[in-house]
């Protein structure tokens, strides 16, 4: 019995971050706590539902495949609605949060301090992209060809202000819901089906989990696919290193790191270098 008590998967929030060496009840066991981490992501959450509902600029023309498979998720279970993964995972982080029996009391600098961590953490992405592809500015396409691949083409004539809020609200969508697909509830089912039910090791649920979350991460991007039906290598190896990337950052990490540092990195190619690329 104490073998298969090690084996157990430590995949939800609040298990998440409390054998860091820096010690329990300082910044990295709170940041991947269930109450820290739903504090940082409700502005992200907000944020994409205001667009989403189209109360500040042209809202959102296209909704993210990410997203459209959590619906239809929720729809295998006579559940509709667009709105429901956003509070699904509200109510998980609570949950976890009354499970776990820890404090309530709110840190106000641990959020903060995520979105810093946040931004750090967009360095290796960065770094990976311009070795894989020099000549494209680290992998910093145009805003509409990013928005194309994540959410689909787009109606209408949009301006550069409506470019802009829509390249905003998308990158906070899909640093919100890849994440909730790929990690949270991928990396979750993949490495219980490995440890519990198949009894492998937990290090070995972790790894094969990761792996093969990164690789439909990847599969999920159609721009890896060429106009002809083949593969882009250099966009396919990018996205899978990037899915076993943010994979690292949730096991290790928690929830709301590998949102903030896939959210940044999102915000850097919809909106700050297309912003860039037009003012040259």
């Amino acid at each position: 019995m104490k073998d298969r008590k090690k084996n157990q998967p430590a995949i939800l929030p609040n298990q998440i971050g409390g054998g860091l060496p820096l010690g329990q009840r300082g910044y990295f066991w709170l940041s991947s706590q269930p109450l820290h981490t739903l504090i940082f992501l409700l502005p992200i959450i907000a944020i994409y539902e205001i667009g989403t509902m189209g109360l500040l600029g042209n809202g959102v023309s296209s909704r993210l495949e990410a997203q459209e498979m959590l619906v239809r998720f929720f729809d295998l279970f006579g559940v509709l609605g667009l709105h429901l993964p956003a509070l699904a995972l509200v109510v998980t982080l609570l949950v976890q949060q009354f499970l776990s029996r820890a404090s309530w009391k709110i840190f106000p600098m641990v959020p903060l301090a995520m979105i810093a961590e946040s931004a750090f953490l967009t360095g290796p992405l960065i770094v990976i992209a311009i070795i894989l592809e020099p000549q494209s500015q680290a992998m910093m396409i145009p805003a509409m060809q990013v928005l194309a691949d994540t959410a689909g083409p787009a109606t209408g004539v949009i301006s550069a202000s409506d470019s802009f809020w829509e390249g905003i609200f998308l990158a906070f969508g899909a640093g919100l819901y890849e994440e909730m697909l790929f990690r949270l509830v991928l990396i979750t089912i993949l490495h219980f089906m490995i440890t519990d039910v198949l009894s492998f090791k937990d290090r070995t649920g972790k790894v094969v989990a990761v792996i093969l979350s990164a690789i439909a991460f990847a599969w999920l991007h159609d721009s890896v696919y060429t106009a002809s039906g083949g593969l882009n290598i250099r966009l396919a190896v990018f996205y899978t290193l990037a899915g076993a990337y943010f994979g690292i950052l949730f096991l290790s990490r928690g929830l709301g790191i590998a949102v903030g540092a896939h959210l940044m990195y999102d915000l850097l190619v919809f909106v700050i270098m297309p912003g860039i690329q037009d003012q040259s």
